[in-house]
């Protein structure tokens, strides 16, 4: 990336948590541990004095569901090409490779598919599913998350996901659609490009 206002700098640059532009250090300003560019910077800090946040739309149910399963083809559909070639040839030389939940390829799976959950929400907070289904996962104050956020929602996924369903119960009956391993990493996942947004349910 490049800075909009300085093409000639490229280290240090970020994106403002507002219009998500590209700026160096030097055009960016921290408020409340988020950048801002200066003109979303002003904007910002009347929001902050007249008490109003911007608007988010939270993502439909159904919508990050369906997310979720284009991503594990994504990921599941090569992974299992290669296994049955490996497992192919296996059977060539008289060796069986296991099949079912415990499989290598089942664990394979799994950890790519955190891998690459948790790297493309850092660089933008979007997995390819999430993006064809225009769907994202920013922090609780619309900003884009951390790093470090981004493995922590991944990883305690994974480990919930042994309770099965139980980690989605609460997306179901809360207002603000969190699942357990979103409260965990302090996430929300929100529906981008819609007309018309409800208020801010999160305070």
């Amino acid at each position: 990336m490049i800075c909009r206002n300085h093409v000639e700098l490229s280290e240090g640059v970020r994106r403002c948590s507002r219009c998500e532009a590209a700026f160096c250090r030097d055009c960016l300003v921290d408020i409340d541990g988020s950048p801002y560019c200066a003109t979303c910077k002003t904007e910002k800090l009347l929001d902050m004095r007249s008490g109003v946040s911007a608007p988010i739309a939270l993502a439909s149910i159904r919508r990050r569901f369906a997310a979720v399963c284009l991503d594990m083809l994504i990921v599941g559909i090569p992974v299992g090409a290669v296994y049955s070639i490996i497992s192919g040839a296996a059977r060539v030389f008289g060796r069986n490779m296991a099949d079912g939940p415990d499989s290598p390829l089942s664990w394979i799976t799994t950890i790519l598919l955190v891998v690459y959950q948790a790297r493309m929400l850092q660089a933008g907070g979007q997995t390819l599913g999430k993006k064809a289904l225009s769907v994202k996962v920013v922090r609780l104050d619309g900003g884009p998350i951390s790093k470090e956020q981004a493995w922590a929602r991944e990883v305690s996924r994974l480990f919930l996901g042994l309770l099965c369903l139980i980690d989605y119960v609460p997306a179901f009956a809360t207002k603000d659609r969190r699942s357990i391993h979103d409260m965990l990493a302090r996430t929300v996942v929100v529906q981008l490009n819609s007309s018309s947004p409800p208020p801010h349910p999160l305070g």
